[in-house]
């Protein structure tokens, strides 16, 4: 399986003993959620702003090849329309075919409901610590909740659970 499942076993288990620490952050901002609300959205605090903050200027950054051209359809992303970009320290990943990304790398996905639509929702990617840290944003930077709980730290199952069929350190678009 080429190191997918190690991969995708090891990010489980470190997000297992990093969990507390992203959520604990996120989890202050928390609001009550009902059955059949809309998605909440919260401020970001901790770790969590730190990334986004990072994350704002996304569109100075260079776009992945793919979407050079246009926005591409993605059924993991909520059957959105996406455009990604990357920051600097996901340059020389980008450029060398994407097996393994530095720490301090960064990518933005905007999530658009047509392919030339302003995005309604972001999902950022960013690299500490060896590990990949997931948000769901709001397109003002305020972190979506599901279930009453933040879209956003280590243990994203959603995002985990998908990304680990990537080719290269869980990064798709290529």
């Amino acid at each position: 399986m080429r190191g997918t499942y190690a991969v995708g076993m090891a990010a489980l288990v470190a997000s297992a003993a990093a969990a507390g620490l992203l959520s604990r952050s996120a989890a202050r901002a928390q609001p009550a959620q009902g059955e059949g609300e809309a998605p909440k959205a919260v401020a970001p605090s901790g770790a969590i702003e730190e990334i986004l903050q990072q994350a704002r200027g996304y569109r100075s950054w260079q776009k992945f090849p793919r979407y050079e051209q246009q926005a591409m359809f993605s059924k993991g992303h909520g059957k959105a329309y996406v455009v990604a970009w990357y920051n600097e320290a996901a340059g020389p990943s980008v450029k060398a075919g994407g097996q393994s990304y530095a720490d301090g790398s960064i990518i933005v996905k905007e999530n658009r409901p047509k392919p030339d639509a302003e995005p309604s929702a972001l999902t950022v990617m960013a690299k500490r610590g060896g590990t990949w840290h997931w948000i769901k944003a709001t397109p003002d930077w305020k972190v979506l909740t599901a279930g009453g709980k933040p879209i956003a730290g280590q243990d994203v199952a959603a995002c985990a659970g998908c990304h680990t069929a990537a080719e290269g350190d869980m990064v798709f678009s290529q």
